[in-house]
């Protein structure tokens, strides 16, 4: 009997189970979306956060790159003073070299003039060329430690410059 029943209605037992069938898919669709609507606003909070870093890395370079050009400018600063300074120092030393070799000179002019008459000369002679002597070791040794020092400048600068 159940079996008449059952093809007495067949109708609406087929649309019955057309409709539990559309409503089954109609909410697998409704899951669907929602699903692809979550995962769309994950990927765009992932492309946020990338966007964010990638920001913060570029500003941090930024930093970094300023303060090696500060760091690379000061030096440059320093020792460009560093050699004004040098040549300042130089120039003072060459131009008391000058007023020492005239003093010197005239000096030496002096006795060779009273060489003939003066005993005494041979004494004064004696003592100025011994004097020179001292006067050019003297100066030979600054001179060495002079170009010491710019061979050490020179390194400097080339040890600035492999940093750059």
């Amino acid at each position: 009997m159940e079996m008449f029943l059952a093809l007495k209605f067949w109708r609406e037992i087929i649309i019955g189970a057309l409709l539990a069938l559309l409503l089954i898919v109609i909410a697998a669709c409704i899951i669907l979306f929602l699903q692809v609507k979550q995962a769309n606003a994950e990927v765009e909070y992932i492309k946020t956060e990338h966007a964010l870093t990638l920001t913060t890395e570029r500003a941090n370079y930024e930093v970094r790159a300023r303060k090696l050009e500060k760091e690379s400018y000061d030096q440059t600063i320093a020792a460009i003073n560093d050699a004004k300074k040098r040549e300042k120092s130089n120039a003072i030393d060459a131009a008391n070299t000058v007023a020492a070799n005239e003093r010197l000179s005239q000096t030496i002019d002096r006795l060779s003039a009273n060489a003939a008459t003066d005993a005494q000369f041979r004494v004064e002679y004696a003592t100025t060329s011994g004097q020179l002597l001292k006067d050019c070791s003297s100066s030979i040794t600054d001179l060495a430690r002079v170009a010491d020092m710019h061979v050490n400048d020179i390194r400097m600068l080339q040890g600035i410059a492999k940093r750059k």
